[in-house]
This record gives structure tokens, C-alpha cells and sequence, in this order.
């Protein structure tokens, strides 16, 4: 099975990134951010991040309404292993049938195309693709972030993660995803 990628836009500039998509034959970036602009890096709103991605070959699909962080969750505590308030509202929304539809989606991508998924927050760790991630890699897919030129990291299934009747809980283990 092919990979599926995850990169993070940080701070880069545009031609740093087009070198991590092309050194690992992207053909399809899918911006996973909730609001795909940004005041510091204006380079990387979808309109001239759209028209770069198209100028180099690479099809862009922005699906932050289903795939999106920037969730507010309930108060119970289904997802106890996640710190991070904004996590555990992710982990919440990865219940819907929303999420399930525009995951499986990317699954049928990465079946017929190098498909890299791609947020702000240059960290995996740090970003609520990771929790996107263990989606895809309970359901068998390899997913691998990349992190800069000529650095990538496979990743790694969070230990707190348990499949409970095809849903992602995150009740076990070590708490991996704080922010703070």
C-alpha cells in the first residue's frame, strides 16, 4: 500500500515546500486546516497556494470542513489521554459521520495518487493531522510526515489509542498530545 503523507506549512516559504511535495512525488496536497489562509504567511491562503500547487503539477483540494481542526467539544470525557482541549474536541469529531465519509475519501485518493495531507502547525505532534493519522493507520494505512529536506518520520500509532467498535479513543498509555 502506497503512503500517505502529512507536512506541516510553519513558517517555510513557498519553494520549501514544493521541494518536501516533490522530493516525495506529491500529486495531490489536501489542505486540512479549518481556515485556509493566513495573515503571517499570506503565500500560503489557498488562492496563491492553489495557483503555485497547480504550476508545479500538484492538484490542490482543501477539505477543512470536514477535516479541520478548530472543533468545539462536549464536556465529557470519552478522550481522557488527550490534554489538550482542542484534541479532544478532534478526537469528538473523528465520531461523525462527516469525518468517516471525507476519510474514507482520502483513502480512495491515496489508493490512485501520492496524497499528502497538509495543516499549519509544522509538528505533527503538535497538530490535530496526527490524531488523522491514527485514523489511517488503525485502518492500515502507512502514513509518513515530512518534516524538512531530506527528513521524514514514519508514523507512530499514539499508545493511549484504543479501537473501541471502529472508534478512536484515546484512553490509554502515555498522554502524547499537549500543546503546552
Amino acid at each position: 500500500m502506497a503512503a500517505l503523507y502529512t507536512v506541516g506549512h510553519g513558517a517555510r516559504g513557498t519553494e520549501e515546500l514544493l521541494a518536501l511535495l516533490r522530493d516525495a512525488a506529491i500529486e495531490r496536497l489536501v489542505d486540512v486546516r479549518a481556515m485556509p489562509r493566513s495573515r503571517r504567511h499570506p503565500h500560503f491562503g489557498y488562492g496563491p497556494l492553489g495557483a503555485r500547487l497547480a504550476a508545479a503539477g500538484i492538484r490542490y483540494d482543501w477539505r477543512g470542513e470536514a477535516l479541520g481542526g478548530l472543533r468545539k467539544g462536549s464536556d465529557d470525557r470519552r478522550h481522557p489521554a488527550l490534554a489538550e482541549p482542542a484534541f479532544r474536541a478532534f478526537a469528538e469529531h473523528m465520531e461523525s459521520a462527516a469525518f468517516r465519509a471525507a476519510a474514507e475519501d482520502l483513502a480512495e485518493y491515496a489508493a490512485r495518487e501520492t496524497l499528502c495531507l497538509m495543516c499549519a502547525e509544522r509538528d505533527p505532534r503538535r497538530c490535530h493531522r496526527s490524531l488523522i493519522a491514527d485514523w489511517m493507520t488503525v485502518r492500515g494505512h502507512r502514513v509518513v510526515h515530512l518534516l524538512a529536506a531530506g527528513e521524514q518520520r514514519p508514523h507512530v500509532l499514539s499508545d493511549a489509542v484504543r479501537v473501541d467498535d471502529g472508534q478512536l479513543r484515546y484512553v490509554g498509555g502515555t498522554p502524547q498530545r499537549e500543546l503546552f
